[in-house]
């Protein structure tokens, strides 16, 4: 019995276009092809880029299945720096509901 796809299913072609979309667009990753060099297959990517590249896949997930979140789903964290007893910095975070 043959698999039943939506209306909105991408093809495999379509699928690593996006994902090379949201790699490019928001970690500035020119390829997600392994290129067998540790210079051009690992990457430093901030925190942000990470968090909005995860927003776009969730975004694209939502739309493939016909929906969208009905507010959208952003969450923030309050970091309080303090001093331990040994005077090294330690942070604790709350995380906030926006």
């Amino acid at each position: 019995m043959a698999k039943k796809t939506s209306p909105t299913a991408l093809s495999p072609d379509e699928i690593e276009l996006l994902f090379e979309s949201i790699a490019l667009d928001h970690l500035f990753i020119e390829t997600l092809q392994t290129r067998h060099r540790d210079s051009l297959d690992f990457h430093d990517v901030s925190v942000w880029g990470v968090k909005s590249a995860l927003q776009a896949a969730f975004d694209a997930g939502m739309r493939a299945a016909g929906g969208a979140p009905k507010q959208p789903v952003h969450r923030s964290r309050k970091v309080n720096r303090a001093l331990s007893a040994n005077g090294s910095a330690t942070a604790t975070a709350t995380a906030l509901q926006a």
